[in-house]
C-alpha cells in the first residue's frame, strides 16, 4: 500500500509540473500575434485545469493510502510480524485490536490458534478425513519392537507461541512453509520411531501409552521451535490380517484360561466355606456336649414328661427302663 501511495504522489507531482508548464505557455501565447493564439490559450487552459484536478486527486489518494497504511487490525488468535520495505523486521504484535505502524511497514500474519495435522488411511479423491476436513497426508506405516508392520491414523492439535513468530518468520517465512518443512516431517518421524519401543501386544492393547509417548516426543522436539502440542489422537492402529487373527485367538485363549481360573477360584471359595461351616458346627456341638451335665439331662427328661402329660399322653416308665413307651387311651 505504501508503494501505491508513493506512486500516486509522484503522479500528482507530474500533473502539477504539466499544469505549471501549460501556465507558462499561456503567458507566452498572450504576447504573440492574435493569429492562432486564442486556440492555443483555450487548449492550454483545458490542459492546465485537467492536470491540476488530476494532481489534486492523486495527492488525495496518496494521502488516504498513507493514512490507512499507518494502521492495521489484528484479530484474536493472531500475531503479526512487522517488516519494513527493506525487508528488515522491526517488531511484532500479539494483542488484538487496532494498532499504529509506520506506513512503509508491512505485516505478516500468523494464526496462533489451535490447528491440526491429520494423517489417515489413503482415501479416494474428494473424500475427507474422519474429523471433518481434508487430511494432510496418508496413513503412517511403522514397525514395532518385534519388527511387525502396522499402519497408524493420527491427528495432532498444535498451536504457535505468539512471542515466537519472529523466529518462525526468520526461518520459515510463513505458516505454509512451517507446516511442510517442519511440522509434517517431524510428525511422521516421531510416529515412525515411537512404536519401536512397544511390542505388538502392547501396541494393540495399550494405545494410551503409545499416544502419550508420541505426545511427549513431539513436545521435546518442538520445545525450541515455538510450537505447542495441544493433543495427540491416535485414531487407529491397523496390523495385517494374520496378526489380528493371531491376536484374536490369543485373546480367546486368555479368556478361556481366565474363565477356568475363575471357576477354580469359585470352587476353592466354596470348599473353604464348607470347611468353615463344618468347623462351626463341630465347635457348636462341642460346646453343647460340654454343657450337658447329668443334672441338666435329668431336668430336660422331666420337662419332656411334663409336656407329654400336659398333651394328654400316658407315659409308663418301668423301673430301670431307659426308653419311653407311649400308650394311647
Amino acid at each position: 500500500m505504501f508503494v501505491v501511495a508513493i506512486i500516486a504522489v509522484l503522479l500528482g507531482v507530474v500533473a502539477l509540473v504539466v499544469a505549471a508548464s501549460n501556465a507558462r505557455r499561456r503567458t507566452v501565447a498572450a504576447g504573440e500575434t492574435p493569429n492562432g493564439s486564442a486556440f492555443r490559450r483555450g487548449t492550454n487552459v483545458t490542459i492546465s485545469r485537467a492536470a491540476s484536478w488530476a494532481a489534486g486527486a492523486l495527492f488525495f489518494v496518496g494521502a488516504l493510502l498513507i493514512v490507512f497504511g499507518s494502521f492495521f487490525r489484528q484479530d484474536v488468535g493472531q500475531a503479526n510480524v512487522l517488516r519494513d520495505w527493506t525487508g528488515n523486521i522491526v517488531g511484532y504484535e500479539t494483542a488484538s485490536g487496532l494498532h499504529l505502524k509506520a506506513p512503509w511497514v508491512d505485516t505478516v500474519t500468523f494464526d496462533v490458534r489451535n490447528q491440526r495435522a491429520v494423517f489417515v488411511t489413503e482415501q479416494e479423491s474428494g473424500q475427507g478425513d474422519n474429523i471433518g476436513g481434508a487430511p494432510d497426508g496418508p496413513q503412517i506405516t511403522v514397525q514395532d519392537a518385534e519388527g511387525v508392520t502396522a499402519n497408524i491414523d493420527i491427528a495432532i492439535r498444535y498451536s504457535l507461541k505468539p512471542d515466537a513468530v519472529i523466529d518462525i518468520y526468520s526461518q520459515y517465512l510463513n505458516e505454509e512453509n512451517l507446516r511442510t518443512r517442519l511440522i509434517f516431517n517431524d510428525i511422521r518421524s516421531v510416529v515412525r520411531s515411537i512404536p519401536g519401543s512397544f511390542k505388538t501386544l502392547e501396541m494393540l492393547t495399550d494405545r494410551d501409552a503409545v499416544q502419550e509417548a508420541i505426545l511427549e516426543a513431539l513436545e521435546r522436539r518442538w520445545a525450541d521451535d515455538g510450537i505447542i502440542v495441544e493433543d495427540v489422537a491416535l485414531q487407529e492402529i491397523r496390523y495385517g490380517e494374520s496378526v489380528t487373527s493371531a491376536f484374536a485367538a490369543a485373546q480367546e485363549a486368555a479368556i478361556n484360561v481366565q474363565t477356568e481360573q475363575n471357576k477354580l477360584d469359585a470352587a476353592k471359595v466354596s470348599a473353604q466355606q464348607k470347611v468353615v461351616q463344618a468347623q462351626a458346627e463341630a465347635d457348636a456341638n462341642a460346646i453343647l456336649n460340654a454343657s450337658l451335665t447329668d443334672a441338666i439331662l435329668q431336668q430336660r427328661y422331666l420337662d419332656t414328661l411334663k409336656e407329654l402329660a400336659a398333651a394328654g399322653n400316658l407315659v409308663v416308665v418301668p423301673e430301670g427302663f431307659n426308653g419311653l413307651v407311649n400308650v394311647a387311651r
